[in-house]
């Protein structure tokens, strides 16, 4: 499992990346599509506050709500740079 690490968190950068991109573009099909496949990969890996945070930007996406889905992309931002790996 820990090989895959470097490789999932690499995915989850351009992820966040491409979320942000979808959300200067209002494009919610998309917000919802990034956060689900998101929400798939980080919580098998143990990233369950991005998990979490995914679920909650999925919501607000399927809901259309622009400002909840700003505050909660920059909530997963912010998770993502404070990501610590302890291998046990």
């Amino acid at each position: 499992m820990k090989k895959f690490i470097p490789q999932i968190l690499e995915n989850t950068k351009n992820d966040i990346d491409a979320l942000k991109k979808s959300i200067e573009e209002k494009n919610f099909d998309e917000i919802y599509r990034m956060a689900h496949s998101m929400k798939g990969y980080a919580k098998p890996f143990g990233f369950n506050e991005l998990g979490d945070l995914a679920i909650q930007i999925q919501d607000a996406a399927k809901e259309k709500s622009f400002d909840d889905v700003c505050e909660l992309a920059e909530a997963i931002d912010d998770c993502f740079i404070n990501i610590e790996i302890v291998y046990e």
